[in-house]
């Protein structure tokens, strides 16, 4: 009989991103588990300030749902290993923890430094089972699909992380689960995450693709407002490496505020089949 990819084993932590694919993985590895998550199995949630709200409540409900323990962490500097312990209550939502980062680091991350995915989400949930699960190795369990090639391939290629002790396990690409599985399971499920497909969880996440930027926007406008403010920041002269663009978080389009007039003006230009990616890899918070 082969190995159930499901079926963990400790010491592990799951990243749980707040999204439908890594919803369906926890389910289905707790229901590999018998309903019951093993002690040395954790589920962290790492919380930036900009997921949408309906993100939070989304965690919140498959933890009560599914009688499943998820650990909320927050990037806070002054806080014992930068990592703070919230919860749906006490979460940032406007952007706290995101916005203290880009003003200790004195310029705003990119698509070649994303030290936003590194402070705010890996580093969290690492030192959350480092300094207070006391671990000096687990499995760091994530949720990519057997139709991510490029994010799976990479992650094998990392194998462990030596810096932290962190190995990491795809149970979904070892399971050939895609997203049309996670589509079809979810279709069937009595609760859903309460975003389109193109809204993702952070909410105007630079890595985005630009239609599905622009099409946030226009619903909802008033997100544009964190973004603007950020890279109207002046840089720290100090910062090393600094340099004008790098108040940008893309050099490559339009900033922000450009963004945000065109939509005002004319609207969204294009709006590709949303199952085509046209700008390459769109915005996730594992690689």
């Amino acid at each position: 009989m082969s190995r159930d990819p499901f079926r963990i084993a400790g010491p592990a932590v799951i990243s749980f991103s707040g999204g439908r694919t890594s919803a369906y993985m926890l389910k289905r590895i707790i229901g590999a588990h018998g309903g019951v998550l093993p002690d040395d199995v954790a589920v962290v949630f790492a919380n930036t300030g900009k997921e949408r709200p309906e993100t939070l409540d989304f965690v919140a409900e498959c933890g009560a749902r599914w009688n499943a323990h998820i650990v909320w962490v927050e990037y806070d500097w002054d806080e014992p290993h930068r990592t703070r312990i919230v919860s749906h209550n006490s979460a940032a939502r406007n952007g706290e923890p995101f916005e203290a980062l880009i003003d200790r680091k004195g310029f705003v991350p990119n698509p070649r430094m994303r030290f936003c995915t590194s402070f705010l989400k890996r580093d969290r949930i690492d030192s959350y089972a480092r300094y207070w699960l006391g671990w000096k190795r687990w499995s760091s369990v994530l949720g990519l699909r057997a139709d991510e090639p490029k994010r799976v391939r990479r992650q094998r290629a990392c194998g462990a992380r030596k810096r932290t002790g962190a190995t990491v396990q795809l149970p979904l690409a070892d399971a050939g689960v895609t997203e049309r599985h996670v589509r079809a399971w979810w279709a069937e499920q009595p609760f859903d995450l309460r975003l389109e497909s193109h809204e993702g969880n952070c909410d105007l996440c630079f890595l985005k693709a630009r239609w599905k930027i622009e099409a946030i926007m226009r619903d909802r406008p008033e997100l544009a407002d964190w973004w603007i403010a950020q890279e109207a920041k002046p840089g720290k002269s100090s910062a090393k490496g600094h340099c004008p663009d790098m108040r940008l978080f893309r050099i490559d389009r339009e900033d922000y505020a450009r963004l945000f007039d065109q939509v005002q003006r004319q609207g969204v230009l294009a709006l590709p089949d949303p199952e085509i990616d046209w700008e390459g890899e769109d915005c996730i918070c594992t690689d």
